[in-house]
């Protein structure tokens, strides 16, 4: 019980169990002898083993957490790797043999490099009924249910650099906090690219290269509304210019404003010396007709490339059904199979076991129900 009590404590919480003890006349007992803590040559000999213990137990745990860095530098200490990668007993770290999985990995990256947007991509995937494993097992990695895709799914994947063919270690930091005299630790903090302790690139097979992965974080912060440096576009509406154009009097941004029955004739103005100082504002002007007056001067420039664009729309259409078809196809493939698979079992089944043959009847139901819905959307997704 002494040793016990010695790994898990720290030096204040053994002197106060040494200070419980000697107050209710407690013995502390292990496999060298039985000790008094009143007594002040026991007392001294348990403070002493508990030092020892407590110094002991340091250094193995900082010879552990040195020789797991060290394995970490060469790249073979086994991370929790994210959807798309697993261990594999002798080659290392590699694809998912799942090429569902591997497709949906790789669309999402394609639709951030067409679109340039997380949320935008998540939209499109949406609309293409496109899903995602997840966790049934409480965290455990061991089995998963594929459900609707959700904007976490595409921004662990584009902020993930393990994707990028780079085993990292370190990429994150604990923080520790005094609230109300109590320390409170929180775990999960990113740390910028160049602070991670480990970083080696073509570690293993990735889905983009560094350079892309580069262009994604970019693109990213740049989307960031409100954040200094962040794009300024706007969020909506049907005004052309929205976040675009700043005051030639203050230089401040113009904000738009939408007016008429309904709400639908922009209007430009400057408000933020009348919000902030109570200051007449600086400018105010319809939108419509400078909408217009762009758009003319948009259309101008891009009327030469009309047709170059219109193909190009085209085979970006062609390349977008031929992936959300292929994605289709695999997973018709495996609805059928787990359709087949279930009605094995149930075949298998002995008949008047029915607590059993009922939970496996309904089993096969739903794969069944899967394989229908999934080709009822087959004929109207064809290219």
């Amino acid at each position: 019980m002494l040793r016990r009590v010695q790994a898990r404590a720290n030096g204040r919480d053994w002197h106060h169990l040494l200070e419980l003890c000697g107050l209710v006349e407690a013995r502390v007992i292990d496999l060298d002898g039985v000790y008094n803590p009143c007594r002040p040559n026991d007392r001294l000999l348990l403070g002493m083993k508990g030092s020892i213990s407590e110094f002991e137990f340091g250094v193995l745990r900082a010879r552990m957490l040195d020789a797991a860095r060290s394995k970490a530098s060469r790249g073979e200490l086994r991370l929790s790797v994210p959807f798309g990668y697993i261990w594999h007993r002798e080659a290392g770290l590699g694809l998912d043999p799942d090429l569902r999985l591997q497709e949906v990995i790789r669309l999402i990256f394609t639709r951030f490099r067409e679109l340039g947007s997380a949320r935008q991509v998540l939209l499109s995937m949406k609309a293409d009924q496109i899903h995602f494993p997840r966790p049934s097992d409480e965290g455990r990695m061991t089995s998963f249910d594929r459900v609707a895709i959700r904007y976490r799914n595409v921004i662990a994947v584009l902020k993930n650099p393990f994707y990028a063919g780079v085993y990292v270690y370190g990429k994150s930091e604990k923080r520790t906090a005094i609230v109300e005299g109590r320390a409170r630790r929180s775990y999960g903090h990113g740390k910028p690219i160049g602070t991670w302790e480990v970083m080696i690139k073509d570690h293993h097979e990735g889905y983009i290269g560094w350079a892309e992965y580069e262009r994604n974080q970019k693109q990213l912060a740049l989307n960031n509304y409100g954040r200094a440096g962040g794009a300024k576009s706007g969020r909506g509406g049907r005004a052309l210019l929205s976040r675009m154009m700043t005051c030639g009097r203050c230089g401040r941004r113009l904000s738009v404003a939408y007016t008429g029955n309904p709400q639908s004739r922009p209007v430009y103005r400057c408000d933020k010396p009348n919000l902030m100082m109570g200051l007449p504002r600086c400018m105010t002007f319809g939108g419509p007709r400078v909408d217009a007056a762009i758009a003319r001067e948009l259309l101008q420039a891009v009327e030469p490339m009309a047709i170059e664009a219109a193909f190009e729309a085209e085979r970006m259409h062609r390349e977008q059904q031929e992936d959300q078809q292929r994605i289709l196809d695999m997973e018709m493939q495996q609805a059928r199979y787990e359709a087949s698979l279930a009605e094995r079992r149930y075949a298998a089944c002995d008949p008047d076991n029915r607590l059993i043959a009922a939970q496996l009847e309904k089993s096969w139901e739903a794969a069944l129900r899967r394989v229908r819905d999934l080709e009822t959307r087959q004929p109207a997704e064809r290219p």
